[in-house]
């Protein structure tokens, strides 16, 4: 059916130069698409831009990305395309090779039975025919030649920095009925501005004396002899005549540098990799160019598994790029977590050096949100994340996928557990998954979120603003309406400014190191390896010094730009050990703010009547309940059984019924005159959690018995364990507690519930052993053992 409605989108066109070359055969064609296809969805992928609506060309496609922002396609995309295209011809021959035109424009583009049509639609076709286009690929040694429209280019590339609008260089286009202004550039090969291209050196002028020669009077000359003799003169001049103009001098191929770097750094990083080129070209004699930058970006954990397996994994070059030669990740730990996972046989050697800038770790608030906090020039101390947690909320980046979020986690954990060494030992502690599970529920992480992606989502949806932790730099673009993260482009409306404040003691500085990579097992290559010193000398100078300040970050002496408030000296920086246990600290995040389920199983046969300490051994059993349901917060399911003969449920298993369970759990609970079938009890509690039960949730059943009647010699326990086994994702573990002492081995509880990863305690004194349990019931749900 027809939808006249026209809708807004970008509009973004490729075209193989050269495809139909009557050398390429059709296999040699088929392959060239495939590879077209593949490069676009990985370019698109590591460009963070989704891959939506496009329409196949035959020697190219169009696509419309309507959701996406319009920076997106001018700032990372055209390196990682340009990237993804190298990649593919690297392992082809000259007929299946790919060198790309595109053409991007925005407008309105409408549907109808046949497909899609409008003005705007055949604007950027036009673009994709024109001859600058065709010309400007022709004339480049690289493999893409990019043309924006000239709306496109006034509104999106001139007031984006990452795209480096400097590289664009306007043509006036003719084709068919369309007269307008191209804006076109070659990304992976930008010439050189005009105020640094190098002046062409004037040719030396040789001016060849005339010659004067004595013409005796003859009364017939002899031409043979004036021949040779004028022949013998020209011969020596030949010398002089080739020195006049000297041929051209061919420029060797550009050392290739690939740069690994972060998802924060990298627009940045972009933009000094193209001036030093520029500045290599401008200080080269021959004005060749004698290197090209390739800078890719990674998320934390893509980074640190590549480089930690030694770039060797089959998708390595896929998911992650080509090999770096340089790395600048966001944090001298990210190279200690690195060595963490490198083996003495690796090929990888890092060789890390003072970094290019800084930017600490502060809490960003909303200005109202300092009532709570109270802070003292600009500075908070970290308990008031504990204290305040339940009426500011608190926020910060994923450990796993982010360096801010690894920073964060370790000085969190640091103050938490009042040990600033991570170790191992550190996470076998048996208080530690209780503690970390604690700081996880007071600040929890944003998954797959760093900084920027964080803030991002804030600025888009204000209601949820919270206290986030997070990098200097990404407050700094937040406040000016800038770009953050990968996914949230300019605004021109900013928001509300957020106020940056500082820890008191301990404060998480990204440093930024910039680290050479050398792979053992090949030869160092001297060019490369004399590109890479004068980039990091470039890098560590003024003018370097001042774009970065210019892009939100403080420069390696703790100078900051532009910043709107006062701005505090750089904090005392945090210090981690190179032997903490990073992927131990991961881990402990990622399985300390799991969603906890529960269900406490309660004997009330008539044996449990048996005084115990002060009371009975059931009143006993219902204050241990009491107790263990502080550990819980409203969004953890929690419930509770009793048991004799038969199960009853006195709170069901659900959401937010910790309070209901501590309520049931009251010190008058009669027990019956029964007794216990405490095996059919262990299979019912199991049953019970195992419905809705999830990867991302820890189930534990907590039976509390005196196993008086339990007769083990009476049960199948084989059968037993196999009943309550079950895959991974459906994972339930048991932890009995024994109000009797040894029963736990005497009724086999202990081998049921270590089958099932869990354990069996013999609580001899509740206010001795109450600690013991609490560690046990936090370890089996949070622990990383």
């Amino acid at each position: 059916m027809s939808q006249p409605e026209d809708q807004h989108t970008s509009i973004f066109a490729v075209d193989v130069e050269r495809y139909g070359d009557v050398r390429r055969t059709d296999r040699h064609q088929k392959v060239v698409r495939d590879g077209l296809y593949a490069a676009l969805h990985h370019a698109f992928d590591r460009a963070g831009v989704p891959w939506g609506y496009h329409e196949d060309r035959g020697d190219g496609l169009f696509a419309l990305l309507t959701d996406v922002a319009k920076s997106e396609l001018v700032a990372s995309l055209p390196h990682e395309l340009a990237a993804a295209l190298r990649e593919h011809n690297a392992d082809h021959g000259p007929e299946t090779q790919i060198r790309l035109k595109v053409a991007i424009h925005a407008g309105e583009v409408g549907t109808d039975d046949n497909g899609k049509h409008g003005t705007d639609l055949n604007h950027a076709f036009r673009l994709l025919d024109c001859d600058p286009l065709r010309d400007a690929l022709s004339a480049s040694p690289g493999v893409l030649a990019l043309a924006v429209s000239d709306w496109f280019y006034e509104h999106v590339v001139k007031h984006q920095p990452a795209a480096n609008p400097g590289i664009y260089k306007p043509s006036a286009v003719r084709q068919k009925e369309t007269a307008t202004t191209a804006w076109i550039c070659t990304p992976d090969y930008p010439a050189a501005p005009r105020s640094t291209r190098k002046r062409s050196i004037p040719r030396p002028v040789i001016r060849i004396p005339q010659l004067k020669l004595p013409t005796p009077h003859m009364s017939k000359p002899r031409w043979e002899l004036v021949v040779l003799t004028v022949f013998l003169l020209l011969v020596p001049m030949t010398d002089i005549l080739a020195g006049a103009t000297p041929p051209e001098t061919k420029c060797a191929n550009p050392v290739q540098l690939n740069v690994l770097t972060s998802t924060e750094m990298a627009p940045a990083l972009r933009q000094l990799a193209l001036d030093f080129e520029h500045e290599e070209i401008r200080d080269n004699d021959s004005g060749c160019r004698p290197a090209r930058l390739l800078v890719v970006a990674d998320t934390y954990d893509g980074a640190v598994d590549a480089l930690g397996r030694g770039w060797s994994g089959r998708d390595d070059l896929r998911d992650h790029g080509p090999e770096p030669h340089v790395w600048v990740p966001d944090s001298t730990a990210d190279i200690d977590h690195v060595r963490e996972r490198l083996t003495a046989s690796s090929e990888v050697d890092l060789e890390p050096r003072p970094g290019i800038a800084q930017s600490p770790l502060v809490l960003a608030i909303p200005p109202d949100m300092a009532n709570y906090l109270r802070p003292d020039q600009q500075r908070f101390s970290w308990d008031v994340i504990a204290h305040h947690s339940r009426d500011v909320g608190f926020i910060r980046p994923d450990p796993r996928t982010s360096s801010a979020g690894l920073l964060g986690t370790i000085a969190i954990y640091q103050h938490r557990l009042g040990n600033s060494q991570l170790t191992s030992t550190t996470f076998a502690m048996p208080t530690t998954p209780r503690v970390v599970h604690e700081a996880e529920d007071d600040m929890p992480y944003a998954a797959g979120m760093d900084s920027g992606d964080l803030l991002c989502q804030l600025r888009n949806n204000p209601q949820q603003l919270r206290a986030a932790l997070v990098s200097e730099k990404a407050v700094i673009d937040y406040n000016r309406g800038a770009q953050l993260g990968s996914h949230c482009s300019t605004t021109s409306t900013p928001p509300t400014a957020l106020d940056p404040l500082y820890p008191r003691l301990g404060t998480p500085v990204q440093d930024y190191p910039f680290v050479v990579v050398r792979w053992t097992d090949r030869p160092e290559n001297r060019q490369r390896a004399a590109v890479i010193d004068r980039f990091y000398d470039y890098l560590r100078g003024r003018q370097s010094a001042e774009t970065l300040r210019f892009n939100g970050f403080r420069d390696p002496q703790g100078h900051v730009g532009r910043f709107d408030g006062p701005i505090p000296e750089l904090p005392t920086a945090l210090q981690i050990t190179p032997d903490s246990a990073f992927d131990q600290v991961q881990a402990a995040a990622t399985s300390g703010s799991k969603h906890a389920r529960v269900l406490f199983a309660v004997d009330t046969s008539a044996t449990m009547g048996t005084p115990f300490g002060s009371g009975t051994r059931l009143q006993a059993s219902t204050e241990l309940v009491r107790r263990l349901t502080a550990l819980f917060n409203p969004t953890d399911d929690v419930g509770l059984l009793t048991f004799s003969d038969t199960e009853r449920d006195l709170v069901p298993l659900s959401p937010g019924q910790a309070n209901a369970v501590r309520l049931a759990a009251r010190v008058d609970l009669p027990a019956s005159k029964t007794k216990a079938d405490v095996y059919n009890a262990v299979r019912a509690g199991v049953s019970r959690l195992r419905t809705a039960s999830s990867a991302t949730s820890s189930s534990l059943l907590v039976l509390i018995t005196d196993g008086a009647t339990a007769d083990v010699s009476q049960t199948d326990l084989p059968t037993l364990q196999t009943d309550i086994a079950a895959p991974t994702d459906q994972a339930t573990k048991v932890l009995a507690v024994s109000v009797q002492t040894a029963r736990c081995h005497a009724t086999g509880l202990d081998a049921v519930a270590r089958g099932t990863g869990g354990d069996c305690v013999d609580l001899t004194d509740l206010d001795q052993g109450i600690t013991a349990v609490l560690d046990q019931v936090a370890g089996q749900l949070w622990g990383t053992q």
